[in-house]
């Protein structure tokens, strides 16, 4: 999930507790969202989710593409007047009946067997270091609906700028110069849990969807249509050790570095066209 949680965060003004938590005030509010996100203590933070990904073309019906598995795993670093977070993921196509992480796919549109590039997404920070002045808006740049005893952060993002894969040159695995996409992200959580002063990080569930082109690797850069992600996870209690056995195995066996958050802030962040690029650029796509 390439945009799992890259908001654009405003400033920190004293990101510990205050004596009276009151989600109505700004710091408190922003308080909330990084105990939600992340865990004040520095400590790795550890998101799952699950789901389905399916075509969606004009005047056609929907085709259950892939089942879809993935994490995000985060470090909160507290600054001066903000916060970093440090973090990378990754998330797998699955085969829709067997559940098997897939390695091939024969595309159902174009009948080829075609390698399946997964999502591996390092890094994926974001400098949250931002002046004082700027937190009072921080919940117009963190929006939260009040859901009686549960708060429910959401984001919706709408990515538009240059694609890393000009038609020119990928014409097979590009739709445009332009990447597009939109993601909508949701953080489930309880005000209880918000309001307890000894909790660093909070319980909370989440959703996401996606619509996007289709992956680089479905080579369908001629094709018109669109994938939509559907997917729901949580904030998993123990971090790593109650990640599924097969996910910790599959991460070890391809890159077991993504067990644990970054240790420190680098750029640029990585998405799954940048990743795909630089397998082309390596002579891995043939």
């Amino acid at each position: 999930m390439r945009y799992f949680l890259m908001i654009i965060m405003m400033g920190v003004c004293g990101l510990m507790m205050a004596a009276d938590f009151d989600i109505s005030k700004p710091q408190d509010h922003l308080n909330a969202f990084m105990r939600t996100r992340g865990d004040a203590s520095g400590k790795d933070v550890v998101y799952y989710w699950t789901g389905t990904v399916y075509s969606f073309i004009p005047g056609e019906k929907r085709r259950e593409l892939f089942k879809f598995e993935g994490f995000n795993v985060a470090r909160t670093i507290v600054k001066e007047s903000g916060f970093e977070l440090l973090t990378r993921e990754a998330a797998f196509f699955k085969d829709p009946i067997t559940g098997e992480i897939l390695e091939s796919w024969k595309n159902p549109f174009t009948g080829a067997e075609v390698p399946v590039v997964q999502i591996w997404n390092d890094p994926v920070n974001q400098d949250l270091d931002f002046p004082a002045e700027y937190l009072p808006y921080i919940k117009m740049m963190l929006p939260a609906s009040d859901l009686g005893d549960d708060l429910a952060f959401y984001m919706d993002i709408f990515p538009f700028y240059p694609s890393v894969l000009p038609r020119k040159e990928f014409s097979e695995f590009s739709q445009h110069d332009t990447y597009q996409a939109a993601e909508f992200f949701q953080f489930f959580v309880k005000k209880a849990d918000l309001a307890n002063k000894k909790l660093n990080t909070v319980p909370a569930d989440i959703s996401w969807t996606r619509i996007s082109p289709w992956m680089p690797f479905m080579r369908m850069g001629d094709r018109e249509g669109n994938l939509v992600f559907v997917t729901r996870g949580t904030k998993l209690t123990n971090g790593w050790a109650d990640m599924p056995q097969h996910i910790k195995d599959y991460v070890e066996k391809h890159n077991p570095q993504y067990s644990k958050a970054p240790t420190e802030f680098t750029e640029p962040n990585e998405t799954s066209w940048t990743y795909f690029r630089k397998l082309w650029e390596q002579g891995l796509i043939k």
